[in-house]
């Protein structure tokens, strides 16, 4: 799965955001790639810091949603 990624951000700034599910044997691994910072402009080595902790949670909350099911 591939999105666009511009959170409160003009669209002209978006990143891309891909997902990818794979079966492991044991359950599914996700792996996700956030690229595109380059549109950030001179901004984007001080945002990308952000998430490099940024998607843990987002990816917890994932997790704990599936595991519902």
């Amino acid at each position: 799965m591939v999105f666009s990624w511009l959170p409160g951000r003009d669209a002209s700034t978006a990143q891309e955001v891909e997902l990818s599910f794979t079966d492991n044997g044991f359950g599914t691994r996700v792996e996700l790639e956030h690229r595109g910072w380059e549109m950030l402009g001179e901004r984007a080595a001080e945002v990308r810091e952000g998430y490099n902790t940024g998607w843990v949670p987002v990816l917890a909350r994932y997790v704990d949603v599936c595991a519902r099911f």
